[in-house]
């Protein structure tokens, strides 16, 4: 019994001891504030963006409300976009968006948030399979181009206004790809008001891209599919007034049109792709 009760005073005076030589506790930071910003800054100028990200997340995390806090979010977002990191860097703008919609460089984080969005477009099947990266589900993209636009209705003359304008043109048109294979689909699938209806939305909706002579094109033939003959006339007259070099035109300006089946019997493949392959 005394042997025990000796164990026990022992263990307690090692705890003790153990706690007494440690006069740092764990959660105390090892710098302070400009040492960590100034470290960080050290470090993202020879490209040690990881490590970078380690002081400025603990600058943030130990002085959340000092000094260099807010640049210290704005400069994580810089790292993780230099680390092709886009899932953090825009939960960081999102994130500095929502406890700083005042500071003078929120457009900034605007811009690092739609960026962030816009490369995320860039997935993992490119790299398997080589086909239009239109063809996959645009959802991605729709929002990369909001969060675009947000940053130019707000600050349209932001400094980096004018690269997200230039985005936002390559989404456009990303999108109204997306919306001319949607309608081809359609066609083979013989649902030919489906797909005029496709075509009426590529040609009001994308006014000015390459997808409207497109669009004019899939309801021509989806008229005539239906028999609609004047409505397939009058739209020919339309593509090839505004569009006479369209290359689907032949000699009589009239529209060659592929004889497509369909085929019940689709790989998975295929139905990914639109047709495509497979």
């Amino acid at each position: 019994m005394m042997l025990k009760r000796f164990a026990f005073i022992f263990l307690i005076f090692s705890i003790l001891a153990g706690c007494a030589s440690d006069d740092k506790k764990p959660d105390e930071p090892e710098k302070t504030e400009l040492e960590y910003y100034t470290d960080a800054q050290e470090l993202m100028d020879t490209e040690q963006y990881f490590q970078a990200i380690k002081e400025l997340s603990a600058l943030e995390g130990f002085y959340p409300f000092g000094r260099y806090a807010e640049q210290a979010k704005l400069e994580l977002m810089f790292n993780y976009m230099a680390l092709d990191d886009y899932t953090n860097a825009h939960a960081t703008a999102e994130r500095f968006l929502r406890l700083h919609p005042r500071h003078p460089k929120v457009d900034y984080a605007y811009y690092v948030r739609g960026l962030s969005t816009y490369f995320m477009t860039r997935g993992f099947f490119d790299s398997f399979v080589s086909i239009d990266r239109a063809e996959r589900d645009m959802a991605i993209m729709q929002d990369a181009f909001r969060e675009f636009n947000e940053l130019l209705s707000k600050y349209p003359n932001s400094p980096y206004a004018a690269d997200a304008r230039q985005r936002m043109i390559h989404l456009r048109d990303y999108l109204a790809r997306h919306e001319v294979f949607a309608a081809r689909y359609l066609i083979r699938r013989q649902a030919f008001a489906a797909a005029a209806n496709r075509g009426q939305f590529i040609v009001s909706r994308y006014q000015g891209s390459s997808a409207v002579p497109e669009g004019l094109a899939i309801m021509i033939e989806s008229y005539q599919k239906l028999g609609l003959d004047d409505l397939a006339n009058d739209t020919l007259q339309i593509l090839v007034s505004n569009y006479p070099d369209y290359p689907k035109l032949d000699q009589n300006k009239q529209l060659i049109i592929e004889d497509v089946h369909s085929n019940d019997q689709r790989s998975f493949l295929n139905i990914l792709t639109f047709g495509l392959l497979g």
